[in-house]
């Protein structure tokens, strides 16, 4: 990334007369699709804050695939496991609320009550 910045560099200078916002989307625009899009959503209002974004998207991503395991017998590749959200419908909350129970690992809830396992856990209510 920073190669790729510099060379941008090299051109920017050796033209006058462009918008910064102008320059900020040509960098932006140079960019590989994964980093350009999160540099766009941050909406950065100068060529300095777009560098530093793309170096920072970029960190990130290299960060990803580090973590990123490869199973170099079958060629597979495996992400880490992360906890998946579980989605009660509103008869499932009923049946639970009905039986007093506790809405992430099904045993009696009482005030204070603590899960004994961990999850990743939201309500999503419609009306």
């Amino acid at each position: 990334m920073m190669e790729h910045i510099e060379d941008f560099q090299k051109l920017n200078i050796k033209v006058k007369d462009i918008l910064e916002k102008h320059r900020i989307d040509m960098f932006i625009g140079t960019l590989k699709d994964s980093i350009q899009n999160e540099v766009r959503l941050w909406e950065p209002d100068s060529l300095e804050k777009a560098f530093r974004l793309a170096r920072k998207m970029k960190s990130k991503i290299m960060a990803i695939k580090k973590a990123t395991t490869h199973n170099h017998k079958d060629g597979s590749v495996a992400t880490p496991s992360h906890p998946q959200p579980t989605r009660l419908t509103p008869q499932q909350l009923k049946e639970k609320r009905a039986k007093g129970l506790c809405y992430s690992c099904d045993s009696k809830y009482t005030k204070g009550h603590k899960c004994a396992e961990k999850k990743l856990f939201y309500i999503d209510c419609e009306e």
